[in-house]
């Protein structure tokens, strides 16, 4: 396995209001070693404000070299306590999923319903890491409604825990950690884009050799065209090891050409 050394990470991200809201309640953050896609609550109060203070207090934590799952659970705090301080940000929520890296490694830790996606272009294979804090996952894993039937279920859109909830002093943070491998790409979005634009769908724009600002903006565009019916925010990473070789370039390398 490739050892990295303070390498240099390539990404891309966006965010947009999509065709139906007027307010960007989705708040991002990018940068060398963190990234964080924060969806503030539709229908809850400020939640823009909400989303914008767990990406404060979760780059200020990293920068002190917290966990990333204590530095959720401090933005969850930090947000029951500014609607406590102020009424007119009394129940305020976000959901929030994060990327961090060191050396080889990342992790990813969540609460609520934004998603990372692994991208595998050796295996052509798009897997969802995370899986939602939802009543439609609770019920399908509980075999009392199919995967389908959720898709068009009223209660779809109903989340079991979120950054902000009044009802827990803690949220549980769940997180999963791995290596990276050659030609993998790590894709985090609010449901603005997963409630649009279906995984097969995704998983075209990922195997498409465009520039990952392009499939950023190509995502946003596709699930504007579905309805943009809430904001939409993507960041998408790419791996820092070297892509495999194919046949033809192994030949080649091996031939000196």
């Amino acid at each position: 396995m490739e050892q990295l050394t303070e390498k240099q990470y390539e990404f891309a991200q966006a965010t947009d209001v999509g065709c139906v809201r007027e307010l960007n309640e989705d708040s991002i953050f990018a940068s060398q070693g963190l990234w964080v896609v924060a969806d503030g609550m539709g229908g809850h109060a400020c939640g823009e404000v909400a989303s914008a203070l767990a990406i404060d207090v979760i780059t200020s934590q990293s920068e002190q070299s917290e966990e990333l799952e204590d530095s959720i659970q401090a933005a969850h705090k930090a947000i029951l306590n500014a609607g406590q301080s102020d009424t007119a940000k009394t129940g305020m929520g976000t959901t929030v999923v994060a990327v961090s890296t060191s050396n080889d490694r990342y992790k990813v830790a969540w609460v609520g319903d934004s998603r990372v996606y692994l991208w595998d272009e050796r295996l052509s294979k798009l897997n969802q890491i995370t899986e939602d804090h939802s009543l439609m996952v609770r019920l399908i894993n509980a075999g009392l409604i199919s995967e389908k039937d959720a898709m068009t279920h009223p209660q779809r859109h109903m989340i079991t825990q979120c950054l902000g909830s009044t009802e827990i002093s803690e949220v549980k943070v769940d997180s999963f950690e791995s290596h990276w491998d050659g030609g993998q790409q790590l894709l985090l979005c609010s449901d603005g884009l997963s409630d649009e634009v279906s995984d097969d769908m995704i998983a075209k724009i990922m195997r498409s050799n465009a520039s990952l600002a392009d499939k950023t903006n190509h995502l946003i565009e596709l699930a504007k065209k579905a309805g943009g019916r809430d904001n939409i925010s993507v960041i998408i990473i790419e791996s820092p090891l070297k892509k495999p070789l194919n046949f033809i370039q192994k030949i080649k390398e091996l031939l000196g050409r």
